[in-house]
């Protein structure tokens, strides 16, 4: 009998299994590998401006000290997801953990998403990228104004928010507030709780973000496509890139709703109905994971070079990360996303009640994170640490600066720094020793240590800012290549909102009207900000000083139907019946689709 076969096939065997062994000994190799690289990381969070010799915190002591519940992380390395972990818990009542498949909402991290559906058509030559955003829009149209004259808001210009239009960002809808159709937020008619839609700067002469233009062309992606814009999105974007867990659809269905984490206050709270509602979708609607979102960073990595198609060529793909438009000494903007490091890294930041976010990724190199939290207190700070350790363990090109030596100076040594110095016109920088150290607080912010890296020179962790004294006491701050100086004020002087934190209402209010005389488009006068104090002091039950800031905002935009209409709630509230019908009307007369107005006024026209 001829044995031979059998030897053969005894040595292929034994070849077989020693090949399985080696490849089994390789992956448990890879995997306390990347394991180790994960602990490093946990370990390792870095603060804005890493001091030599610190050593890095850890995630979980981190989240605890911040009051954030819960934490998804997803890392790229070598343009694949080189891991996924989730920390803490996705609602503080349940305790429920978070994990790789925790869902959270994207806030405005949804506009790169929603911008790379938009280029999709346009390479599909369903939307032309220059051409006036009204010829795509048909069910709704942008008004033209003395601004659109000339020149007019194209896709372009919407998508590196660049066309001049309205409305920052928004706040969503509570659960039990009724949800406004996206033709009433365009046109900012109740119950939307948000300003009309519009645009009031020249499109294409200066950047300001406007998650009002990404809602337009939400709008005109609808009438392209014909089809509600989840499905569009869905069938452009999400599914050939993978993202099979993400939806733009504000309602879950029993399969998905496990997995949605519950939004927090900054003080861990959950939020009233644990989720607000996005009908903005482009804007703030996306609901995904962190692993999705590095799917579709890593599929415009991949594009960029020519090596995927999925959703975008490498021409369309580029414009991605083409800078257009400076926003700040370190960063422009492309279409859709922010670039920062002179170009070398694309990413997003993202907000919505409840929840924080960001994604950040190298355009060449394929690396990236993407940190996603169910909190909207300092959630950024943790994922700022967070990135840089990412940063630092895999080696990101020119992301995170060099340590910098802090050296030791005593009590008598600082002693000269101390005093109070004018920011701007309402704001105010107090330096003073605090045992053995200095400190720093602006108004109203919370204080932080600065340290000291020369005997006149001193920088903070939370920020690239250095402060540097001259031989008089004067003070020079340094934010990036520009140094300006600041003047001490003397004692007793002190800003209007200063005054308004000591209850001193009357005297800021002169002092507010001090700043309109000197510079009626100063900032700290801005009608949403003289709005947004009055409500603040009025949810403290303060309705007199309320009133009083609503009155100076009515004086100061004496066109402003929303000015008239916070004062009239204020004066209300105060048992003003009379006064309150007065503004109300005034309101109405300024904006007759000023329903919730008319209805208010109604039912303080029933109580006379």
């Amino acid at each position: 009998m001829n044995r031979r076969p059998h030897r053969l096939i005894g040595t292929a065997l034994v070849a077989a299994l020693a090949l399985i062994v080696a490849a089994t000994g390789a992956g448990w190799a890879a995997q306390d590998a990347t394991q180790a690289r994960i602990e490093r990381v946990e370990n390792g969070l870095r603060s804005v401006v890493p001091i030599k010799g610190e050593p890095g915190r850890n995630i979980l002591e981190r989240m605890k000290a911040l009051a954030i519940p819960g934490v998804g992380v997803a890392v790229i390395s070598d343009y694949k997801v080189a891991w996924a972990k989730g920390y803490g818990v996705m609602d503080a009542e349940t305790k429920q953990p978070v994990t790789e498949k925790t869902l959270f909402v994207a806030g405005s991290v949804s506009k790169p998403i929603a911008a790379m559906g938009a280029l999709r058509l346009v390479q599909e030559g369903k939307l032309r990228l220059d051409a006036d955003i009204n010829d795509a829009l048909r069910s709704w149209k942008l008004p033209d104004n003395a601004f659109t004259k000339t020149k007019k808001a194209t896709p372009r210009l919407l998508m590196s928010h660049n066309a001049g239009t309205t409305v920052h960002g928004f706040r969503g809808y509570a659960a039990g507030e009724p949800v406004p159709t996206l033709r009433q937020i365009l046109d900012g008619e109740p119950p939307a709780n948000s300003a009309p839609i519009r645009v009031d700067l020249e499109p294409g002469k200066l950047w300001r973000y406007s998650g009002g233009g990404v809602t337009i062309m939400q709008q005109a992606l609808i009438d392209v496509e014909k089809k509600p814009f989840p499905e569009i999105l869905r069938e452009k974007v999400l599914a050939p890139i993978g993202m099979t867990s993400s939806s733009y659809e504000q309602s879950f269905s029993p399969e998905r709703l496990p997995f949605a984490s519950s939004g927090h206050t900054a003080d861990g709270k959950v939020i009233e109905g644990k989720r607000f509602i996005y009908p903005e979708m482009a804007a703030a609607g996306l609901w995904t994971t962190p692993t999705d979102l590095a799917k579709a960073a890593i599929e415009l990595q991949l594009s960029i070079q020519g090596k995927s198609n999925k959703v975008l060529n490498r021409e369309t793909a580029r414009l991605m990360v083409t800078p257009r438009i400076k926003v700040a000494a370190d960063q422009d903007m492309a279409l859709g996303f922010f670039l920062e490091k002179n170009g070398a890294y694309f990413g997003h930041g993202g907000q919505d009640v409840g929840y924080i976010c960001s994604l950040v990724a190298g355009v060449e190199g394929g690396n990236g994170v993407v940190v996603m939290t169910n909190s909207e207190g300092r959630a950024g700070e943790l994922i700022g640490e967070i990135t840089r350790a990412v940063a630092q363990e895999y080696g990101w090109k020119g992301y995170v600066p060099e340590p910098v030596e802090v050296i030791s100076l005593g009590a008598d040594q600082l002693k000269p720094f101390e005093g109070r110095f004018r920011l701007d016109s309402d704001n105010v920088l107090t330096i003073k020793v605090s045992g053995s150290a200095l400190t720093g607080q602006e108004t109203g912010a919370p204080a932080f240590d600065l340290l000291p890296v020369s005997p006149t020179e001193f920088v903070r962790r939370d920020q690239p800012v250095r402060y540097a004294f001259d031989a008089s006491g004067g003070l020079a701050i340094r934010r990036g290549s520009g140094d300006f100086k600041v003047e001490r004020l003397a004692t007793g002087e002190a800003v209007p909102l200063e005054r308004l934190m000591m209850g001193r209402f009357d005297e800021a209010v002169d002092l507010y009207r001090k700043v309109h005389t000197a510079n009626p488009k100063d900032a700290a006068i801005a009608e949403g900000r003289l709005n947004t104090m009055g409500y603040q002091i009025m949810a403290r039950k303060l309705y007199a000083p309320a009133v009083k800031i609503f009155e100076l905002a009515v004086e100061f935009y004496p066109e402003s139907w929303n000015a008239y209409d916070s004062l009239a709630e204020g004066l209300a509230a105060k048992g003003d019946v009379a006064g309150a019908i007065k503004n109300y009307e005034k309101s109405i007369a300024l904006n007759p689709k000023n329903v919730a107005g008319a209805e208010k006024l109604a039912k303080l026209k029933e109580k006379r």
